[in-house]
């Protein structure tokens, strides 16, 4: 999705989505919200498969931007530094990743959701491994870490979290149970050089649980 003005576009169906409650997103339903441009719906939308195609695409992309932010100066970061300031932007940003919205879409267009599961999930699996493999390198994580192993953990946790069944909104903030979150994975990888890091950290981020 590289054009600007269907990228807006999606962003502000996503929006309307969220404030509006529209549940599940519909082509039908789109059409009768007066926000929601009726041009740009007719130009870039043909059906709902098409719309949850997009919505999906719109909504890995999001998360892939912002994992995609700390690529440059990554071996130049403590590796704890780097997950933590990544996992914290994503729960600062989740609000815009509709996680509601996408539990709905898993159920009632598996194959589209799949699809674009199976994407993200081989994006965040690539720089999860990068982080292990810097962090042993370092030696603030374990060298007899299984890189594909914790990976595929760390996932499914993420997976999880995007389960509203699992964590409802209303109930649970997702900024603390995401970083609880983190501090169970770095504990269970971490050197002791690597937990005193973090000890460190907690203080300096203002940390508490």
């Amino acid at each position: 999705m590289t054009n600007q003005e269907l990228s807006d576009f999606v962003k502000t169906i996503r929006k309307t989505a969220r404030e509006k409650g529209i549940n599940p997103v519909t082509l039908e339903k789109l059409k009768e919200v007066p926000s929601v441009s009726k041009e740009l719906l007719a130009k870039y939308v043909k059906s709902n498969d098409e719309l949850v195609n997009l919505i999906l695409e719109n909504e890995r992309q999001q998360l892939e931007e912002i994992l995609k932010k700390y690529d440059e100066n990554r071996k130049e970061t403590n590796a704890i530094d780097l997950l933590f300031n990544v996992s914290k932007d994503i729960a600062d940003n989740f609000h815009n990743l509709s996680p509601a919205l996408v539990h709905q879409y898993q159920e009632l267009y598996p194959d589209i959701y799949k699809d674009h599961f199976d994407k993200k999930a081989e994006f965040v699996f690539q720089r999860i491994s990068g982080n292990l493999r810097d962090g042993k390198w370092q030696g603030v994580y374990r060298d007899d870490v299984s890189e594909e192993l914790v990976a595929r953990v760390y996932i499914s946790r993420l997976v999880d979290m995007y389960n509203p069944d699992s964590f409802p909104a209303k109930d649970l903030s997702f900024s603390k149970v995401f970083i609880q979150m983190f501090e169970n994975f770095v504990k269970s990888i971490a050197t002791e050089k690597g937990l005193q890091y973090w000890e460190n950290k907690k203080s300096e981020y203002n940390i508490n649980f």
